[in-house]
């Protein structure tokens, strides 16, 4: 990575901390406003409530509902304003956590730009070695997750009854007899004895 490449990444990352950061903080102060002037509306439809309270007669009592009916009709209206303005600021926080991983991964992947001169030395001409033949690759043996009907899932559950060998199920010892029945309903169970013993059987012939 080139010092211009470098340079081109940090400032990048920069950059976009910064944009995060400025939209951050400008949701914050809205929210911050708009909560600021719920409260002085409150206050405000508070004190006239409580003033209409103390006069009498049939027409302060329809100011007062009319009045209170405004107050609970704002009052909704800002909370849900207060409340949008919080999931906004939400939604953007998790955009920047998500953007993050982003951000850094340029900074420490640049893209390369140009190809690299070669400082491979250039190889000398020597005579062919005459070749070997290539070693046969290991015989893979056999396991218990080789039966059919045995998964992952049904290997450990054989395993955590002492059951973890292809012998264990084809030449079952007397001590592990009863730990292999609590399987007997499991699909496949009646092959299981028979497919153990033809892969102990080739495996064998393999090896000899």
């Amino acid at each position: 990575m080139t010092k211009k490449t470098a340079k081109k990444s940090a400032k990048k990352v920069t950059v976009e901390k910064t944009k995060s950061a400025a939209t951050l903080k400008e949701i914050n102060n809205t929210l911050t406003s708009t909560k600021k002037d719920l409260e002085t509306q409150v206050e405000d439809l508070s004190a006239q409530l409580k003033k209409l309270r103390k006069k009498s007669g049939k027409k302060a009592s329809k100011m007062l509902k009319k009045l209170d009916a405004s107050y609970h009709r704002r009052l909704v209206h800002l909370q849900t304003e207060f409340e949008q303005g919080l999931a906004a600021l939400s939604t953007v926080q998790d955009k920047v956590l998500e953007s993050l991983p982003n951000i850094f991964s340029v900074k420490s992947n640049p893209t390369k730009t140009g190809k690299a001169k070669s400082t491979k030395p250039v190889a000398l001409k020597t005579k062919t070695p005459i070749s070997k033949p290539r070693p046969k690759p290991p015989v893979k043996t056999p396991t218990i997750a080789s039966i059919k009907g045995i998964g992952p899932v049904m290997q450990k559950k054989l395993a955590e009854q002492g059951i973890t060998t292809l012998a264990d199920i084809g030449n079952t010892p007397k001590s592990k007899i009863e730990a292999l029945k609590q399987f007997e309903k499991e699909r496949g169970f009646n092959t299981w004895k028979e497919q153990a013993k033809t892969l102990l059987a080739n495996n064998e012939s393999k090896n000899s």
